[in-house]
């Protein structure tokens, strides 16, 4: 296999990310469509400008759907334009490694291949498991004995992985993440303020006041429309009140680590107990979620150093040192 050229890329629901081999180029664009008929408007950040504003005839959506593609041409589309931004990408010689959810079916992960391979020449796409690309971005000795768990708390999706000789052993996708807490805090400014908020202004609260066990209590001014009156209305919403509304989410996701920890084989949890867990993704940022976490599991937890990233510096790690290229794969379908 030839990587001299080769692209890694990080295909997540809300954001798309591609590093070169030298990690010098980076790019990082929402991965969303702007389209009016068959005719694409925008895509990537120019689309998520227009989300919420778009007219009717103009539709503005994500082609994925917790953590999977759930519109092939939409995301086939999005990643044509995005790669002709990248400048380093020559579609002729360069190959790309992506990252895939471990707990994806095999129509799932096909689809991923499939919408690569539109893009490339056949045999220039690679795989490898988000989770082991996380666990490499952090040094950690995948392709040993050892057991290590992660857990990458994203936008559409947690994912939750026990990592040994290179692989996932076990596994557990939770179709919850950030947009669930979004959504979550959306209800709560519906039901106690009587304000409709979009998802870019519950996304807002998320990031600048949510907290788990303590934080500050501050309070942020919204903008939206009063549900029985239906005019524009704005009121302070408490950081607690933000904090509250996410906890039944963040709840779900201990609640399926203690499963997975649970499912683990005696000698590998035995690894685990003794390391802990490695927490990433951008929505591990969530104020003390860390801590949190430690205290319902009784486990270290570890939070990687920039979370939203791992994934792609694990990929760019992944094909520059040739011990780790076993880590990829490459369907024969």
């Amino acid at each position: 296999m030839l990587f001299s050229n080769m692209v890694g890329v990080d295909l997540g629901t809300d954001t798309l990310k591609l590093r070169d081999r030298s990690g010098e180029k980076f790019m990082e664009s929402r991965n969303m469509i702007a389209v009016r008929g068959r005719k694409v408007l925008a895509i990537g950040n120019d689309a998520w400008e227009m989300y919420g504003k778009n007219p009717k005839d103009v539709r503005v959506s994500r082609p994925m759907a917790g953590g999977v593609i759930a519109n092939a041409t939409d995301m086939e589309k999005v990643l044509t334009g995005t790669l002709k931004k990248f400048t380093t990408f020559s579609q002729k010689s360069a190959g790309i490694c992506l990252a895939v959810p471990s707990q994806v079916t095999p129509v799932e992960q096909r689809a991923f291949y499939n919408v690569m391979n539109s893009t490339l020449s056949p045999g220039k796409v690679h795989l490898v498991d988000k989770a082991i690309a996380d666990a490499v971005s952090i040094g950690l000795p995948v392709l040993g004995s050892s057991g290590h768990m992660i857990v990458n708390v994203g936008a559409a999706a947690t994912e939750i992985a026990v990592l040994s000789e290179g692989q996932v052993i076990i596994g557990r996708t939770l179709r919850e993440g950030g947009f669930e807490l979004d959504r979550d805090i959306a209800t709560m400014v519906r039901r106690k303020f009587n304000i409709s908020i979009g998802q870019k202004t519950a996304e807002g609260l998320k990031n600048n006041l949510a907290f788990m066990i303590n934080g500050p209590r501050l309070e942020q001014k919204v903008f939206g429309i009063h549900m029985l009156s239906g005019l524009p209305k704005s009121d302070m919403i408490p950081a607690l009140a933000v904090s509250v509304a996410v906890l039944g989410t963040v709840d779900r996701i201990v609640d399926e680590i203690r499963s997975v920890i649970d499912r683990t084989p005696p000698m590998v949890r035995k690894d685990i107990m003794k390391e802990g867990i490695y927490l990433t993704g951008g929505v591990s940022m969530l104020q003390n979620l860390p801590i949190y976490i430690q205290k319902q599991v009784s486990l270290p937890v570890y939070h990687i150093q920039d979370p939203k990233n791992s994934t792609i510096r694990g990929i760019v790690t992944i094909i520059n040192e040739k011990e780790l290229h076993s880590l990829m794969r490459s369907p024969a379908w």
